[in-house]
């Protein structure tokens, strides 16, 4: 039993080796061919240092899979899925670590018989360069089913260290997540501003605190109860917890990256648009991410 790993960024590799310290074999799937037959990763985590070297595989060339962890950007999800689509068996085992929401049903729509999972996270980690991991924290990680799943985790994931959360409502999860991200991250990038920065400023803070007001809308709507405290509340605690973060859509943009704002802020807005709700400031902070998306893709272009 080999788990796959699509998408092999900061928490994709993270997770490979959670999964690999756990005792499963791993494969990353990966886009650039490599020099080695294994893929050397340094994971620093406050002094302690250590390599792992991660077997790989092109994405092109990936045998038979039937354990999957998916760690893509959004957007990302079926593009890539399409050149594994034939090798992925029909009964396969298929978990989505992902910001975002909407790709998780269209995953679903197209593997209609496998097993399938969604995992949210707050583990802190980032990657300077392709060769190295910085963890900040451990975080906490949550796992539930989203089809045709027994109630236990997929094997590999009850042994990690620390050990994922069983929910059997991920979709709470996911809004949680969502929320919280629908609040800084859309803010940060707009103000190329790390997270602190959105409630240290007065004014930044007055339209932190409009925005959450409008997602609350929508989440009430929807019967959802996402805290014990405020939407609000719990945002701008993360906000002070996390201050010298960069979110990773103002990480996109700064990198002239594609952003996930289709599936964030996006996925709130048609929500919302289904439910006759209007969301000013969320409409308009997709538009201008969207705008800013574009203007950053186009001098990329210009600079190759």
């Amino acid at each position: 039993m080999i788990w796959h790993i699509l998408g092999a960024g900061a928490i994709g590799s993270l997770f490979a080796i959670r999964l690999q310290q756990a005792g499963s074999t791993v494969q990353l799937l990966l886009r650039q061919p490599q020099t080695e037959d294994y893929y050397q990763l340094h994971l620093h985590k406050g002094k302690d240092t250590q390599a792992y070297l991660l077997p790989w595989q092109p994405v092109t060339q990936a045998t038979a899979i039937s354990h999957l962890l998916i760690a893509t950007k959004a957007p990302d999800t079926l593009t890539a899925l399409d050149s594994l689509a034939s090798r992925v068996q029909p009964n396969a085992d298929i978990v989505l670590l992902q910001n975002g929401m909407g790709q998780h049903e269209a995953v679903c729509r197209a593997f209609p018989q496998a097993r399938i999972w969604a995992a949210v996270t707050t583990a802190g980690v980032w990657r300077p360069d392709a060769n190295t991991l910085i963890q900040v924290s451990e975080g906490h990680t949550e796992i539930g089913p989203l089809q045709n799943t027994p109630t236990n985790m997929p094997k590999g994931w009850n042994t990690m260290t620390p050990p994922p959360a069983e929910t059997a409502d991920i979709y709470l999860s996911l809004w949680r997540k969502l929320a919280i991200n629908c609040a800084i991250n859309p803010l940060t990038a707009r103000y190329r501003c790390r997270n602190g920065e959105l409630v240290s400023d007065p004014q930044r803070r007055a339209v932190l605190l409009q925005l959450c007001h409008e997602i609350e809308q929508v989440t009430q709507a929807l019967g959802l109860s996402l805290f014990d405290t405020s939407l609000a509340d719990r945002v701008v605690h993360i906000a002070e917890q996390t201050a010298q973060n960069r979110s990773s859509m103002l990480t996109d943009l700064l990198n002239q990256r594609p952003t996930e704002i289709d599936y964030i802020t996006g996925y709130l807005c048609q929500q919302a648009q289904q439910l006759n709700i209007h969301l000013p400031l969320n409409e308009q902070l997709l538009t201008e991410i969207k705008q800013l998306s574009v203007q950053t893709h186009r001098a990329k272009l210009g600079e190759n």
